[in-house]
């Protein structure tokens, strides 16, 4: 409401997205984003899959034993409080406290158990927040001096976001955002024009049910992503073999139960940051973390939604006093 100019309305409105929302239907705190951003963004030394190893290293020097490729099949249940895990391959492994860290939809589906699905019935969300269509690739590119980020905004912006939350469809002139990690933080080009890591991502609708987006539909969406770019002189070549593209029902496969959607409940509305759920599941001893709850999606975010699950969890199983001092205004310190 308060830029006149529609392209600063399609620049300050792009904080939006980074929870998965429309620019129009979001909460205007969202642009808080922006001034965050204006100090300054952190790059880390080996990209994220650097992060997720240190968090491993750190947690096996605290003790854990950190399993993968392991799929849970079920979280075991009794008299309202979890006892455990049943591993896809039939093993159990027995607990006090489970922190679930998936998209907590999948607890009210039943996909962790007929008395998860009961009790995390409050859970289940109603309109979800949108997805994306990617592509991941080592190729070149030529004619624009690429930033390690870019975006290459559409010609109708609200246009975009009906077709992604309203119709449901694959935006007919799609925004593109580029990520270009081997540039330099300061956008010179590439020397020589030689192949470079690039992941290229349009806004997509999370999927409705019963439906598919069709190969067709993408490759549409693809042909207007590559002329959006080359209309402003960028050139992106590569080889077959050299590229995955990634579909929201690839992204629904592989977080169940979130149809697609990679933000959890949309944030439209001033209450919507509220009606996340917080670090306590339904049940005694269920810890909730991760983008789909409090307080919301995205790396420093959902990193805080498990500190918040670590707080809870060890507030009521590792608690050593069992009453604490209180002072009583006009009354007396009691113990």
């Amino acid at each position: 409401r308060h830029f006149q100019d529609p392209r600063l309305i399609q620049l300050f409105g792009r904080y939006a997205t980074y929870c998965g929302a429309s620019p129009f239907e979001a909460p205007g705190t969202l642009m808080l984003i922006a001034h965050a951003e204006q100090r300054g963004v952190w790059l880390i030394d080996g990209g994220m899959k650097a992060l997720a190893l240190l968090f491993a290293r750190l947690s096996r020097d605290l003790g854990a034993e950190v399993r993968t490729s392991c799929a849970v099949k079920e979280i075991l249940v009794k008299d309202r409080s979890v006892t455990g895990v049943v591993l896809a391959n039939g093993e159990r492994l027995e607990a006090d406290a489970v922190v679930f860290n998936g998209d907590v939809n999948a607890l009210a589906s039943g996909c962790l158990g007929p008395a998860l699905a009961a009790a995390g019935s409050r859970l289940a969300y109603g309109e979800r927040s949108q997805s994306a269509l990617t592509w991941s690739l080592v190729g070149s590119g030529s004619g624009f001096d690429l930033a390690p980020h870019t975006v290459f905004f559409s010609a109708d912006y609200q246009a975009e976001f009906e077709n992604v939350f309203k119709r449901k469809k694959l935006p007919g002139s799609p925004t593109v955002y580029v990520h270009a990690p081997d540039r330099p933080p300061d956008g010179r080009p590439m020397d020589g024009g030689e192949k470079e890591r690039l992941f290229v991502l349009v806004n997509a609708p999370a999927l409705a049910d019963g439906t598919d987006i069709t190969a067709e539909e993408q490759e549409r969406c693809e042909e207007s992503m590559l002329s959006l770019m080359r209309r402003v002189g960028l050139n992106l070549q590569w080889q077959q073999g050299e590229m995955v593209r990634t579909s929201p029902q690839e992204f629904a496969r592989r977080f169940p139960a979130s149809q697609g959607a990679l933000y959890g409940r949309v944030a439209h509305g001033w209450r919507s940051s509220f009606q996340r759920p917080g670090s306590k599941g339904p049940l005694k001893g269920l810890y909730l973390a991760g983008g789909s709850v409090h307080p919301g999606p995205g790396v420093p975010m959902a990193t805080l939604s498990g500190r918040l699950a670590a707080r809870s969890l060890l507030n009521d199983f590792h608690s050593r006093v069992p009453y604490r001092q209180a002072g009583i205004i006009g009354g007396m310190s009691t113990a």
